[in-house]
C-alpha cells in the first residue's frame, strides 16, 4: 500500500493493480490467500481486496520469526 500511496499519479485503477498482483503470485500463494480470505479473493471489490492484502502483509511479518521454543532449542544446540 505504501508503494501505491508513494506514487498517487500512476494512473492505474486499484482493481487493475490488485489483478496484476494476484496474477503474479505462485499457485501455492494464491491458494493460501484464498484460504485466508475464506473464498474467492477476486470477487472482492477493490477496497476490500486492498484492505485484505494490507491485513495479510501485517500478519505475515511474523511468520518467519522463530518462536520462543525454537530460540531455546537453537541456544541449547549452540551450547552443546
Amino acid at each position: 500500500m505504501e508503494a501505491i500511496n508513494a506514487c498517487p499519479h500512476h494512473g492505474f485503477d486499484t482493481w487493475l493493480l490488485v489483478s496484476y498482483f494476484y496474477d503474479g503470485m505462485s499457485s501455492s500463494m494464491k491458494q493460501l490467500l484464498e484460504t485466508m480470505c475464506g473464498g474467492d479473493f477476486m470477487s472482492k471489490n477493490p477496497e476490500e481486496a486492498m484492505d485484505f492484502l494490507s491485513y495479510v502483509a501485517d500478519v505475515s511479518r511474523g511468520w518467519d520469526e522463530p518462536t520462543k521454543g525454537e530460540v531455546g532449542k537453537m541456544k541449547s544446540q549452540l551450547n552443546a
